[in-house]
């Protein structure tokens, strides 16, 4: 009889003993989860108070922009003499020093007369539902000499000669002086979901909406496809620079390069 009652305080023991492991492992999983639930939380707030005042301060510039007079765009292009011509021909001189101002939300620079022009231009088409990222706006001319070299060395490793390498090379990178980047005045932008420089950029919706509007902005797109002899350079779907609304819509309606549109305009 007494061994039948030690039994069953034994199994009496035993099933205690389950039951407060068992609490003390949900309690466990309920503090954990409620502490990454806190730090979730914390962390959703942060990031739409940080979204939010991203959006405040476009829309701020936007406003900005649209409240002034729209002649405005056309500062670094109030004539046609004004209006800078960089390619391969016409290298910039070395003294030449663009007024920077910083575009926070991507990162670079371009220059002051033409920040909010292209902050308008990227929220009218955030309005429409793209989305879109400044892969690169100045460039200095120490760093286009980088890239030049980088991608030179890069053919010579594949058993190109210096001399071939170049030429190969500055079908697409534009040599020292002759880049349009170090003017603060050209910007490349992308969709944000594909920022892959390539053939795909140019069917990207993002692409399609800029080359179709980019002239009300006084924008063009500088290396059009077709115009590859023109230009000495390859078609550059994401490659915009800033000319002025005037200059721009003329550039864009008759599907001319800026070298034409500056050549007609000297005959």
């Amino acid at each position: 009889m007494q061994s039948t009652e030690r039994r069953r305080y034994r199994i009496k023991r035993r099933i205690i003993r389950r039951v407060i492991c068992r609490l003390a492992v949900y309690i466990t999983m309920v503090i954990i989860l409620t502490a990454a639930w806190k730090v979730v939380s914390v962390t959703v707030r942060q990031m739409t108070r940080e979204s939010r005042q991203g959006q405040e301060t476009l829309q701020d510039q936007t406003e900005k922009f649209t409240s002034e007079d729209k002649s405005g765009l056309a500062k670094v292009s109030a004539g046609v003499k004004d209006i800078l011509l960089v390619n391969k021909e016409h290298p910039l001189e070395d003294s030449y020093k663009p007024r920077l101002q910083k575009i926070k939300e991507y990162g670079v620079n371009v220059d002051s007369s033409i920040y909010e022009a292209l902050i308008h231009m990227l929220h009218a088409g955030e309005q429409e539902g793209l989305s879109f990222w400044v892969a690169s706006g100045y460039r200095s001319m120490e760093r286009q000499r980088e890239l030049l070299d980088e991608d030179i060395e890069e053919l010579v490793q594949r058993g190109y000669s210096v001399s071939e390498a170049y030429e190969e090379v500055i079908k697409e990178t534009m040599p020292v002086g002759c880049s349009e980047h170090a003017t603060g005045l050209a910007v490349d932008i992308v969709a944000k979901d594909y920022q892959i420089l390539d053939e795909k950029q140019g069917r990207t919706e993002e692409i399609k909406w800029l080359q179709e509007n980019c002239s009300q902005y006084g924008f063009i797109l500088r290396y059009p496809k077709g115009k590859e002899e023109i230009t000495k350079v390859s078609y550059e779907s994401w490659h915009f620079r800033y000319v002025g609304v005037d200059a721009a819509k003329e550039i864009m309606s008759q599907g001319i390069t800026l070298e034409e549109y500056l050549q007609f305009q000297a005959d």
